[in-house]
């Protein structure tokens, strides 16, 4: 049996995290960060093939968690998810590494076409 890939998925909220969870976990083993510096430690630990991140989280945000990700890989994608629509939002996203950015409410067949395209 093929051993699914893993999505380290950075999410405070844990009904975002269970819309999720149920969308993708047929496909992939999901690990579950309930902030930006635990979504560090997780990345450190589980070498994740892709990361779902959270933008607005405690104790460290998206973007200061996706800056630090950058600095143990610049290959793994990361997609951002947010409420905050704004460009200025999404430019940020990109500049501190976000390979894309989504916003919230979720498109889940679009979700699930970037997660296809990133991982092959």
């Amino acid at each position: 049996m093929e051993t699914k890939k893993k999505i380290l998925v950075a999410e405070d909220n844990a009904s975002n995290f269970k819309l999720l969870d149920v969308i993708l976990s047929k496909d992939f083993e999901l690990l579950h960060a309930w902030n930006g510096k635990e979504a560090v430690e997780m990345f450190e630990q589980q070498k994740p093939e892709l990361v779902l991140m959270d933008i607005t989280m405690p104790v460290m945000n998206g973007y200061e968690a996706t800056s630090e990700i950058r600095k143990f890989s610049t290959t793994v994608p990361i997609i951002g998810l947010t409420a905050r629509a704004f460009s200025d939002d999404e430019q940020e996203g990109y500049d501190c590494g976000m390979t894309e950015y989504m916003t919230k409410p979720i498109n889940i067949v679009q979700l699930r076409m970037h997660i296809s395209k990133l991982l092959g």
